[in-house]
């Protein structure tokens, strides 16, 4: 049995213009029930700590966030605390979940503020929103940027294991029902401890039952205080190295799911090398003669991104590798885990370029191809525009499909009096063509031409300027960059993903 601290007295207080009242005696409010004000405060923990709830943005949000996930602040909050302790730490007292609409990706988390986007929230509300903001939670307590204030030599934790803390915490105390960390018989050849999030919560939560009970409170400290080191791991774990480690849960998996009696063959994956896995059919193999990469077409420039077999050439951002969302699934470069995926990469940077590629989304899928990404901002979206992806019948972003991101949209159909639409249902291949040269840009979804733009002229800076990206410093403000792929929204696949460079001189309809 693990072991949960005693919950403090639950006090709600809810604030609304400045005038606070029990949740019990509502304060008075012109035009409306206070109970459904936009903005309240929660106390928690004997009022040791408050929770600022704001979902000004989101009104449509505020029953649900009120009435189920307020609880769980309250509860979970002070439990995170006694469950990553350190000497002489104390937790943040204040603390700020906001709900906004023209947020993207899931949630985010700075110092003591965090930020949900309301679109995937809308969407699993009934399913994963409320565990999402655990996670959340987690990262406010962990709070490890102050580690070289104790120690100037400290090297940075790993994501992998930073994020793996907050996912342990989250699958497997938060919500266990929900399996949501479990390792299935499809994901075990990529499985590996360092994969992030689930992946590595799964591994951690294994090292705890299997060595030391308190690893990650032991873990979190180390964290927080500068001394954490990979031989951390053997000390606290009977002498095991970390790869040793990893290879003893890959070993546990493999006996928990019967993969041995079944004839295939493990993949042991870590830092210390990778191990194939073959259970009698290639890798990546293609299921129709469409799903394989067409030659380099050299004659003509073209160069192939993909190679339908190999995830070569991608890197998620922020990381060397790539997150285990991503996979090559039947010839295809596939998202096969939202959760886990992000924003895949190309190695090489790109300047002006043409790109082709064709993509394959599931219902209510939403997904992007942005272009001149760097490394300088926290996520890629702050400083490269994107190429919108979804299904328009029914993502809940109304940002269409082939539209450059709360920038352009193509003119009216004047057959149906809405914005040009030339996408297929989801579940069908659409044929992209992106066109980025320095005297223009073109947008086209299955030959169908939607607009065109110049980078840096008038209109596209006065654009920016209107729009929500008029607070990233860095966006749209380097002409050379990754080429990324979304994947934190919905499953998608793409092949037949080809780039070629375009001289400004030579760029096609060029003034």
């Amino acid at each position: 049995m693990r072991y949960l601290p005693p919950l403090g007295r639950v006090v709600f207080l809810l604030t609304v213009f400045g005038t606070a009242a029990s949740a019990q005696e509502p304060a008075e409010k012109k035009g409306g029930d206070p109970q459904s004000a936009p903005a309240w405060t929660l106390s928690a923990g004997d009022g040791k700590f408050e929770i600022a709830v704001d979902t000004s943005d989101t009104p449509d949000l505020t029953a649900w966030a009120r009435d189920k996930l307020s609880p769980v602040l309250v509860v979970w909050y002070p439990k995170i605390v006694e469950l990553l302790p350190s000497e002489g730490f104390e937790a943040p007292a204040k603390l700020s979940v906001t709900f906004r609409g023209d947020y993207r990706g899931v949630a985010a988390t700075s110092g003591t503020r965090i930020q949900c986007a309301a679109a995937w929230f809308r969407n699993n509300l009934e399913g994963e929103a409320k565990g999402a903001v655990v996670h959340e939670l987690v990262h406010v307590v962990q709070q490890y940027g102050g580690a070289r204030r104790r120690n100037p030599k400290a090297k940075r934790a790993p994501s992998w294991l930073v994020e793996g803390i907050a996912d342990q915490i989250r699958w497997f105390l938060y919500e266990p029902e929900s399996r949501g960390a479990e390792i299935s018989r499809r994901g075990l050849e990529r499985a590996r401890y360092d994969g992030g999030y689930r992946v590595s919560a799964n591994f951690i939560d294994w090292a705890a039952r299997t060595h030391d009970a308190s690893l990650v409170k032991k873990l979190n400290a180390a964290i927080r205080e500068g001394r954490y080191r990979e031989e951390i791991w053997g000390e606290l774990c009977g002498g095991h190295a970390l790869a040793a480690l990893g290879e003893e849960w890959k070993k546990s998996l493999v006996q928990k799911l019967g993969v041995a009696d079944g004839g295939a063959t493990l993949a042991v994956e870590s830092s210390a090398g990778v191990t194939k896995a073959s259970d009698g059919a290639p890798a990546g193999s293609a299921s129709a003669p469409g799903d394989k990469a067409p030659a380099d077409d050299k004659s003509a420039g073209w160069k192939n991104l993909f190679d339908g077999k190999s995830l070569d050439g991608w890197h998620s951002f922020g990381r060397s590798d790539v997150r285990p969302g991503w996979k090559v699934k039947d010839g295809t470069l596939a998202c096969v885990d939202p959760h886990d995926a992000g924003d895949l990469c190309t190695n090489d940077r790109y300047d002006w370029f043409e790109l082709e590629l064709e993509y394959r989304i599931a219902s209510g899928g939403n997904s992007g191809i942005m272009y001149h990404v760097t490394d300088e901002a926290k996520s890629a979206w702050a400083t490269g525009p994107e190429f919108q992806l979804e299904d328009n019948a029914k993502a809940a972003d109304p940002v269409r499909c082939g539209w450059l991101y709360a920038l352009y949209q193509p003119p009216d159909d004047p057959k149906t009096g809405k914005p040009l639409d030339a996408t297929k249902p989801a579940g069908e291949w659409n044929r992209v063509r992106l066109l980025v040269s320095e005297k223009l840009c073109e947008h086209e979804i299955n030959g169908v031409k939607y607009f065109e733009y110049v980078l840096d002229s008038d209109d596209f800076r006065g654009r920016v300027a209107k729009s929500k990206f008029h607070t990233m410093p860095l966006f749209a403000k380097t002409h050379k960059g990754y080429i990324a792929l979304q994947g934190d929204h919905g499953e998608v696949a793409f092949r037949n993903v080809r780039i070629r460079a375009v001289p400004a001189a030579k760029a096609p309809g060029a003034k």
